[in-house]
């Protein structure tokens, strides 16, 4: 009986991981290729900018630099009627660029300029930066708010594929170690092969690749929304949201309205860069340069941004915002009188935000060096592989004409245990949750008309 039991439960998981991997196979790919590529963000537009370098003029012999408001005039002057959004730091002593973006009704476009002679070295879309446009795909295939939507449907469907896959595929009856090591001199046919070959792939990189889907979460809508009140429920207040600073300068009229940042980003783009349109930049006060003076002998990782005041009395915000999360440092600064108002360190963050922290760093290739980045690498290249194999089997077992769905268990019945999983599956990963009661209603339906037929 618990045989029979066993083996209409694996039938019927079997049922759902076909389902799963079907739906995102090719979801999962674009995920899989464009994940790998923004692994290597850093030495992508590392070279980049070295050729923009490269056709800066030589120093002078006084190395005197164009003061930063001078640079920024410049950028203002070929965009008139837009708006300063970040100064953005030569990287390093001989860096002969520094980095501006700005805001307007066309978008963002960013202008890197020389610091010796202030011209403008290249002036492009920031959308079109190589590599803002491949994490656009990786997070929102390009659609916006309804794209990231999908995006984490697709990744948590990958969650639920991959456990499934784990638990059909560990050995009953053999050795554990069967898992990793298939036996493939045992006859099982071109499609048996296919499947050892799917299993063994599975078995060596499932862990990582969990690893690499649990630490995207943060960044979704519905899952990161969830997790920030799971952390306001447990008392465990975040420092604010980094793109929308509440600080105010002080002035005999008014306190400070003491805001601060969050170590990940998952506002929209396009509406920061509308407030920061609609909002203008009041440049009264002390100077960009001033509080470049203050921030470069503090030598902050790089890039270490520059943010303007917003409105009457807002505040200068500088970050440095490496992909390491643990190197990012944020300071707000007072307008009138430069003073420091705030400084926000990594271990300023509550625990769970420094766990999820660390883990969008590991995602993102970042935590500790090029083995991180080989890591991620082969997660994405046993993604695709899993993804060619799994299409292979399927592809080889479907009836003609037909997609060749698993057939409903003649057990219909399920264990306490096992609903029980299934909801906490749902809950866990909500997307996927609505999702899976879609589909049941429409496997439901189905079943329903090919028995009237």
């Amino acid at each position: 009986m618990a045989s029979a039991t066993r083996s209409g439960l694996q039938h019927r998981i079997w049922r759902w991981h076909f389902f799963a991997g079907l739906m995102v196979i090719p979801f999962v790919v674009i995920l899989a290729v464009t994940g790998s590529i923004y692994l290597f963000k850093p030495q992508v537009e590392a070279a980049i900018e070295s050729r923009i370098n490269a056709t800066a003029e030589a120093r002078s012999v006084d190395g005197a630099a164009v003061p930063a408001d001078d640079l920024v005039a410049v950028a203002l002057a070929a965009h008139p009627g837009w708006a300063l959004k970040t100064y953005v730091l030569p990287k390093a002593p001989d860096d002969r660029t520094a980095e501006v973006e700005l805001v307007g009704d066309g978008g963002a476009r960013t202008l890197w300029l020389d610091t010796q002679s202030g011209a403008v070295l290249h002036d492009i879309p920031s959308g079109r930066r190589i590599m803002n446009f491949v994490s656009r795909i990786h997070g929102t295939l390009l659609g916006g708010d309804r794209g990231s939507l999908v995006v984490e449907i697709m990744a948590s469907w990958t969650i639920i594929l991959v456990v499934t896959g784990l638990y059909l595929w560990w050995p009953r009856g053999e050795a554990w170690w069967r898992a990793f090591v298939p036996d493939f001199a045992a006859p099982s046919g071109k499609r048996g092969a296919w499947k050892k070959v799917h299993g063994a792939v599975g078995a060596w990189i499932g862990l990582l690749v969990l690893v690499m889907l649990l630490s995207g979460l943060p960044w979704t809508q519905v899952w990161g929304a969830g997790f920030t009140r799971a952390k306001d429920m447990a008392g465990l207040k975040s420092t604010g949201q980094e793109w929308f600073v509440t600080l105010q300068s002080g002035d005999k009229h008014a306190g400070h309205n003491m805001g601060g940042n969050d170590l990940w980003s998952t506002g929209s783009a396009d509406a920061e860069n509308a407030r920061i349109a609609a909002a203008g930049t009041v440049m009264s006060g002390i100077t960009l340069q001033d509080v470049v003076d203050k921030v470069v002998p503090e030598e902050l990782t790089p890039p270490v941004q520059v943010q303007p005041p917003r409105g009457k009395n807002g505040v200068w915000t500088v970050r440095a915002m490496p992909q390491y999360r643990p190197a990012q440092e944020t300071v707000h600064f007072d307008k009138w009188s430069g003073a420091e108002i705030m400084r926000i360190r990594f271990t300023d963050h509550n625990v769970a935000d420094r766990v999820a922290a660390i883990g969008v760093a590991f995602h993102e290739g970042a935590l500790f060096g090029w083995m991180n980045q080989v890591l991620g690498v082969i997660a994405a290249l046993g993604v695709m592989a899993l993804s060619v194999t799994g299409g292979v089997m399927w592809w080889r077992r479907r009836p003609k004409g037909r997609i060749g769905v698993p057939p409903m268990p003649t057990d219909r019945t399920l264990a306490a245990g096992v609903i029980g999983l299934v909801i906490a599956l749902g809950l866990f990963l909500p997307m996927a949750g609505l999702t899976l009661l879609v589909a049941i209603g429409l496997d439901k339906t189905w079943s329903a008309y090919t028995a009237m037929r």
